[in-house]
């Protein structure tokens, strides 16, 4: 029976921690399930993968390979969640997709600046903001 108190509290402490981690102005979150990647959470839940790392720092790494399973992460901050996103397929390129959401590259690039600028690491699976609206700030660098 101590047993099994002791592991309910161990539960209970690692999500309250896992919660007091995430940033104060966490809009949205997610809990990791198994086989949960950066690009299936992202595609899961309309965010790109750019955004899930960058309000995730500290928390995910740059490989996005050390998720656990039950972890809490934070998926959008107030007035910075971009919600509009789009899985690229083999094929698409930055004029390809911003053309299929009517927006301007220069926008496509600066919602994702994980992109370079000729746009040549794109690849399929990736989860991108497709937003009209700028929700990264235009002064980070890539």
């Amino acid at each position: 029976m101590f047993g099994l108190i002791a592991t309910i509290a161990l539960a209970a402490t690692a999500v309250y921690q896992a919660q007091a981690a995430l940033p104060a102005n966490c809009d949205r979150n997610a809990t990791v399930v198994a086989y949960d990647t950066c690009n299936i959470i992202s595609a899961k839940h309309n965010v790109s993968t750019y955004q899930l790392a960058a309000v995730n720092t500290g928390i995910i790494d740059a490989n996005c390979d050390n998720l656990q399973i039950g972890e809490i992460i934070c998926l959008g901050l107030t007035g910075q969640d971009c919600e509009t996103t789009y899985v690229v397929q083999s094929g698409d390129s930055c004029i390809s997709i911003a053309d299929m959401f009517n927006i301007p590259e220069s926008t496509l690039l600066q919602n994702n600046p994980n992109l370079n600028q000729t746009c040549t690491n794109l690849y399929p699976q990736e989860v991108l903001c497709v937003s009209s609206t700028i929700y990264v700030n235009s002064t980070q660098s890539r």
